[in-house]
């Protein structure tokens, strides 16, 4: 068999090519520069990682892998929070070697009974899988086991541990002397964490002179002071050294003091999109801006009229805000950016619109009417299923068309997560309804509290309605807008379901940790979690997808489990939870971010330069993928760049706005790293 596309590209990329030699050559102990010496090592993929485009030319870096079992120790730091607090570390061994049977392969071993807690076991999987990810390699071309001695949890030992599944793949000796605390982020950035003076402290006393900690946290509290402490004076008094780490790279050079191969960032230039492309926006955001502006003329006489609830009226602000943020941006040619505002703004004001007809037929005493005009909006919800059939016709012949079927999908499946749970939302809004039902007609006009409590009972699920419909027609339109020539060869079936399998690991594992994190144990707190933060329904529904009743399962079993359609949807779902669950993450546990309890939206964030750092280094990283996507393929994904290109223009926006960017960044990245993964056979 000859070399795969993969292998093709690197050899394309050199300046002169040799002939190959007869017999394998000892693989190097070290990263090195592919070049006519050691173009043959190409020839033995399972035992080299290849990091595409590590100059401007686009030429490449093979680094060899270790096959057998390989195996390191790091130190992972940990608070008790007392009182009073203490700090310490706890040995955990880290073992890797190759995986032959394209199963995902992850072992935990516990010295005690629960020595492994939830949210420690959640990052050894997503330091499994970041690791990985960073050298190019799918998670199910290895084996990966963490051995622990005594007990521990949390999470933020997981960019260590993602530095030491690397050093352990690699053959790269770890300084006994170093360690580091921080959380890994989807895109290798290393986010903050609680209790590092004690950490600090800890360690120092088993004899650590080198501590990592998180960018932005030099002063972080003492939990017994109650103050700030400066963490590299506490480690110069305590003859140590600490630094600042940013990213994986970061962590892995202050670990190993080695340097990690990584892409060089294409120019913001590359990253522009074709005249077509924006085109197809355009007319989209036609449509939209029609049947937006004349919801909204209904709302502002209904405003004007003295006739909205202050609940609805906090709804109508918000698609307000929406609409003018959509026309600026329009005015501007941002494209991309105007559309996505102006189905945001849709939603909003169809939502307002709809919970006050129904408030009108309650306070007019005709329950049986506010029934009937629930129904009737929830039928809307019925061009869900021919929607995700739409997609699934879909023959792609090129790369460029499988990524364009797979955005369409991940679209699709964030309106399928609301269209599944949309039963349940509405069966309680009905209950509600029943009890109002028993009372005297007259009554409901009469109390005020009424009105309010209708509006609370019902506006979030006509909320979550709107959402499945908006999505339904935003993947329908994304068929069209991103249907551009490129990547012109087809990606590996096979590849496709090896990387679903990883990702819906990863996804399981990150959507557990965020419930560990803020207490969802039942169906009732995960409803009250799902109305707080709708992400969170689409990660939860999207991590299982492929596992649940309905509608997922009658379309694998008319597609065919082993078909692209299935394949590719599975894929979908299993990227669209890891990256949701892992900007929940973000949010409530890494960065402290406060939402407003009216709008939800966030209004502040605890670790301020933390996140600008965070925020920096995936716009770069964004574009360092799209580099080994261009060497890879040719060419950068259109997915890519129209999330890069709506990240750009949010990250001028408030805080919440900040917080879509950064996921927007790290969904450029992903469909990058997609391409990579995909062209691979």
């Amino acid at each position: 068999m000859s070399l795969g596309r993969f292998s093709r590209i690197l050899v394309a990329s050199f300046t002169s090519v040799a002939l190959l030699s007869c017999g394998p050559k000892p693989m190097p102990t070290g990263p090195v520069d592919v070049n006519p010496d050691n173009v043959d090592q190409l020839t033995d993929p399972a035992g080299q990682a290849a990091i595409l485009g590590t100059d401007a030319e686009g030429h490449s870096t093979i680094i060899p892998l270790i096959k057998t079992d390989s195996a390191v120790t790091v130190d992972a730091m940990w608070v008790n929070t007392g009182p009073p607090a203490t700090g310490g570390s706890t040995p955990v061994k880290l073992t890797t070697s190759a995986n032959s049977d394209g199963e995902v392969r992850i072992g935990m071993f516990e010295q005690f009974s629960g020595g492994i807690g939830p949210q420690m076991r959640a990052g050894v999987w997503i330091s499994a899988f970041l690791a990985s990810t960073t050298l190019n390699k799918d998670l199910t071309d290895f084996k990966f086991s963490a051995d622990v001695g005594g007990n521990i949890d949390g999470a933020s030992a997981s960019a260590l541990m993602t530095v030491g599944f690397l050093a352990a793949l690699t053959g790269t000796p770890l300084d006994p002397e170093a360690t580091m605390t921080g959380i890994i982020n989807p895109d290798g950035t290393v986010g903050p964490v609680g209790g590092i003076p004690h950490k600090f402290q800890g360690s120092m006393e088993k004899g650590k002179t080198k501590l990592g900690y998180p960018v932005g946290q030099r002063q972080s509290v003492d939990l017994n002071l109650n103050a700030n402490v400066d963490l590299a004076k506490q480690a110069k008094d305590g003859g140590a050294t600490a630094t600042e780490i940013t990213d994986i790279y970061s962590a892995f050079e202050h670990m190993t003091g080695k340097k990690l191969a990584r892409p060089v960032p294409v120019e913001e230039s590359e990253m522009e999109l074709e005249t077509e492309v924006t085109t197809a926006f355009d007319d989209a955001y036609a449509v939209w801006q029609t049947d937006t502006n004349a919801i909204w003329a209904q709302l502002v006489d209904m405003y004007n009229m003295g006739r909205l609830p202050q609940g609805l009226i906090d709804l109508a602000n918000l698609a307000g805000a929406e609409i003018d943020k959509a026309e600026k941006l329009h005015k501007q040619g941002m494209s991309s950016s105007a559309y996505h505002h102006i189905v945001d703004a849709w939603t909003y004001a169809v939502s307002a619109t709809t919970t006050l007809e129904i408030l009108d037929l309650v306070v007019a005493g005709d329950i049986i009417g506010a029934k009937a005009r629930m129904h009737e909006y929830e039928a809307l919800l019925d061009q869900t299923e021919p929607m995700m059939r739409l997609i699934g016709e879909m023959r792609p012949d090129t790369m460029g068309g499988h990524l364009q079927m797979l955005s369409a999908y991940e679209k699709g499946i964030a309106g399928l997560a609301a269209y599944m749970n949309s039963g349940d939302s509405v069966a309680y809004t009905e209950m509600y309804l029943d009890q109002l039902a028993q009372m005297d007609p007259a009554s409901l006009a009469a109390d005020w509290s009424i009105a309010d409590a209708t509006v609370q009972m019902v506006e979030p699920t006509v909320l979550v309605i709107a959402r499945a419909v908006a999505n339904a027609k935003f993947a329908t339109e994304s068929m069209d807008i991103e249907a551009v020539k490129s990547l012109d060869y087809m990606c590996s079936l096979p590849n496709v379901k090896r990387l679903s399998k990883s990702f819906e690991s990863a996804a399981q594992a990150n959507v557990t940790y965020f419930e560990t994190l803020v207490g969802v144990t039942d169906d009732w707190s995960r409803m009250s979690m799902q109305y707080q933060e709708p992400d969170y329904l689409t990660a939860y529904v999207s991590a299982t997808l492929t596992k649940r009743t309905g509608l997922p399962d009658t379309l694998k079993a008319e597609w065919g489990e082993d078909s692209l359609p299935w394949g590719l949807m599975s894929l979908a779902a299993a990227q669209l939870a890891y990256f949701k669950a892992s900007t929940l993450i973000s949010k409530r546990y890494s960065l402290g971010v406060e939402n407003d309890m009216y709008s939800g939206r966030a209004v502040s964030v605890t670790y301020e330069k933390a996140f600008m750092s965070m925020m920096t280094s995936a716009e770069r990283k964004a574009r360092e993928n799209a580099r080994s996507a261009k060497v890879a393929t040719g060419s950068i994904p259109v997915q890519a760049r129209i999330a890069y290109q709506d990240a750009k223009l949010l990250r001028e926006g408030d805080l919440a706005d900040k917080l879509a960017a950064l996921e927007l960044y790290w969904k450029s990245s992903v469909y990058s790293q997609t391409a990579v993964m995909l062209a691979r056979n």
